[in-house]
């Protein structure tokens, strides 16, 4: 006994006991390593999940887009239909500070450079969604349009009907002060020609249109 009493004061001594005590502690600490990484990893590990998106937009959304913009911007279309609105059209009330034939100064400019103004502004608005209808047209011929397809051209058939009833109505303002009367459902013909087969193509697109297709991705 004594024996091993003097050794293992000799080992204190010497630092090994020291050693052999942290060499004792240091075990369990290194086998219980793996498993707290273990539990780490298992946390952090990715999981995978089904998203669906709507596929990409519509192939007439820019050039529609692009056709609003311009009737807004010229003053001959706001693209709202609410009930309010439309009241006031039908009570001509919509002759605010934002009406066309006052951003144009149909009703105090000269009737000549007006008359002008009115004819180009009426001839880019036929342009317009008529070459909006040839593509909705193209459209059905090689692909089954969608719903969305469906709004993007109803949205701009309403920006043109809109810009229709402006321009009527500046010419209105014109023929209060001008010598010789505009006839406006003839100088309108081209638009007017222009809105009855956008009317038409929408039909066609609502009657064919589909459900919008969606794109999985992981």
């Amino acid at each position: 006994m004594r024996r091993i009493y003097t050794q293992n004061k000799t080992n204190e001594h010497s630092g090994l006991g020291l050693v052999s005590r942290l060499r004792f502690l240091l075990v369990p600490l290194v086998m219980a390593v793996p498993a707290t990484a273990c539990t780490t990893v298992a946390l952090y590990e990715p999981v995978s999940a089904d998203i669906t998106l709507i596929a990409d937009v519509s192939p007439l959304h820019a050039p529609s887009e692009e056709f609003c913009r311009q009737t807004r911007e010229k003053g001959l279309a706001t693209g709202e239909a609410s009930l309010a609105s439309l009241a006031d059209m039908l009570s001509g009330k919509d002759g605010g500070q934002g009406a066309y034939w006052r951003i144009i100064g149909a009703d105090k400019g000269a009737p000549a450079p007006v008359v002008t103004r009115i004819r180009n502004d009426m001839k880019a608005a036929a342009t317009g969604i008529d070459a909006l209808s040839r593509l909705a047209e193209t459209l059905m011929k090689g692909d089954e349009p969608t719903s969305t397809d469906v709004l993007e051209f109803e949205r701009a058939l309403i920006h043109a009907r809109q810009a229709r009833d402006s321009l009527s109505d500046a010419f209105v303002q014109v023929n209060k002060r001008s010598e010789s009367e505009y006839q406006i459902s003839l100088e309108l013909t081209p638009l007017d020609e222009a809105l009855s087969r956008a009317r038409r193509v929408a039909d066609e697109l609502a009657a064919t249109k589909v459900a919008d297709p969606v794109a999985t991705s992981r």
